[in-house]
């Protein structure tokens, strides 16, 4: 009898510790993607807030009685879609691995990188139009001051024309 009694007590916490397995499973991960409780620390969304809503298993079950008892007729693209899959028992419908919430993240914070360099690029662009500009500046006054140069030495060429002058430097103008 007291054989009988220890099958039975270890029968028992055999299964206790199974079920406190899958409540472990349960608790640390979502039964849909898969993704840890860890992936949601400091997300938009919390776990709890995922597999309540976002991952809700009772509406994957629902949705899968709703292709089974509906009219295959009446079906709509996904509702076929998911039909032949299920029919198939091919799971690739499910979203292993993802969750929208946090991809929803994944592109804004891609978003903000995509500004932030549309704004570095901005900055630099404003920056070589300002060097252009000033370079530009530069290149008209050297133009300015070399038709000046060449007026001051014809000038200095038709007073000179018939016993030449020294040369004489322009002020201003280096030789």
């Amino acid at each position: 009898m007291n054989l009988i009694f220890g099958v039975i007590i270890d029968t028992f916490a055999d299964l206790r510790e199974e079920k406190q397995k899958k409540d472990e499973i349960l608790n640390y991960s979502c039964f849909i993607c898969s993704l840890p409780r860890s992936a949601f620390d400091n997300k938009t969304v919390s776990f709890d807030e995922h597999t309540k809503e976002e991952h809700n298993m009772w509406h994957y079950l629902y949705f899968i009685t709703l292709i089974k008892v509906k009219d295959p007729t009446e079906f709509t693209g996904p509702e076929s879609y998911v039909a032949e899959m299920v029919k198939e028992t091919n799971l690739d419908w499910f979203p292993r691995m993802r969750a929208m919430s946090l991809t929803s993240e994944a592109n804004e914070s891609k978003e903000a990188k995509e500004h932030n360099e549309l704004r570095n690029l901005q900055v630099q662009l404003e920056q070589t139009n300002k060097l252009v500009n000033h370079l530009s500046q530069q290149l008209t006054e050297l133009k300015d001051q070399m038709a000046e140069q060449r007026k001051y030495k014809q000038r200095l060429n038709i007073i000179g024309a018939p016993g030449s002058l020294p040369n004489v430097a322009m002020p201003g103008f280096h030789q």
